[in-house]
């Protein structure tokens, strides 16, 4: 995932849960990072057509995957993962920077294959991609890692928990101040500054911006949030999406699908509300945010 993770939890063991979720994260980042050769994913990723067996928590990584890919029509897709190695993301990001500009994979970014030929089966925990498939779990996994790990320390005896895994954050139960748990969404350009703050008692709150994933390829400055239908960096109108809703996977794809969509329109439900911020600073938001997207 390489990302930072920030825990808060309401316990009398906090201590204790602290290191238990800083195990699990370890845990979750060793199965699902891309930049780890041995990782599940990447075994996944390299069976090449055969069935591979994978841990609960990979099988429920896929089974989300391939939902979001459906219920979005295919503007979320996990499948960008060829297209990602194109554009040169094949390590951290910090490496990736430093490395000599213009030194990316000979293969030409293209329209990612979709999810339709995943094959999973929950009985024997196994998952088969397609020959020439490949996942790229990116936000999915921070979202999920959140949701998962903020169940287990509720199950484990914390009263409250704030979980934030690179910028999906999921809190259940008693916050310490009785609005909610206080959220700061930062601005999208302007480092240190904040965008909105809100008090949230129980759900998700994902943030997913082209501005900060950056880096220089052969064919220019690209970012990670790529269209699916073209395998090239989105270039719409909209440059940050932040998403309320009940889990942090869901939260974080519909975020990408509003960047992709460059549109709040394609992620707004029933259950959730969208805002987002141009390239210009104009703030769009569904109805349940329109204060916000006045002030």
């Amino acid at each position: 995932m390489g990302s930072d993770a920030h825990v808060i939890v309401v316990a009398r063991n906090a201590p204790d849960l602290l290191q238990t979720a800083r195990r699990r994260l370890d845990e979750l980042e060793r199965h699902w990072s891309r930049f780890r050769a041995d990782s599940e994913i990447n075994k996944l990723n390299a069976a090449a057509g055969r069935p591979s067996a994978v841990s609960p928590d990979t099988l429920v990584l896929v089974v989300r995957a391939v939902r979001g890919w459906r219920a979005s029509g295919g503007l979320f897709d996990p499948t960008v993962h060829a297209a990602m190695l194109a554009h040169g993301y094949d390590r951290d990001l910090a490496l990736v920077r430093s490395s000599t500009q213009g030194q990316v994979s000979a293969r030409r970014p293209s329209r990612a294959p979709g999810c339709g030929g995943v094959e999973i089966d929950l009985a024997a925990s196994t998952v088969c991609l397609p020959t020439g498939v490949g996942l790229d779990p990116g936000g999915l996994g921070k979202g999920l890692a959140a949701d998962l790990v903020s169940g287990e320390l509720r199950q484990a005896g914390a009263r409250g928990v704030l979980l934030n895994v690179g910028g999906d954050i999921r809190v259940r139960g008693v916050a310490p101040d009785p609005e909610g748990w206080p959220i700061t969404v930062e601005h999208p350009w302007r480092v240190g500054a904040e965008l909105f703050r809100a008090a949230v008692r129980v759900g998700a709150v994902v943030t997913s911006s082209t501005l900060r994933r950056r880096w220089m390829s052969a064919e220019g400055e690209v970012h990670h949030v790529l269209d699916p239908r073209t395998g090239l960096p989105t270039r719409g109108r909209i440059v940050a999406a932040t998403v309320f809703a009940a889990s942090a996977w869901r939260a974080e794809v519909l975020a990408k699908t509003v960047l992709v969509a460059d549109d709040i329109a394609a992620a707004h439900t029933s259950d959730a509300e969208v805002c987002a911020v141009t390239a210009d600073g104009q703030r769009l938001a569904s109805p349940g945010l329109r204060g916000w997207a006045g002030s």
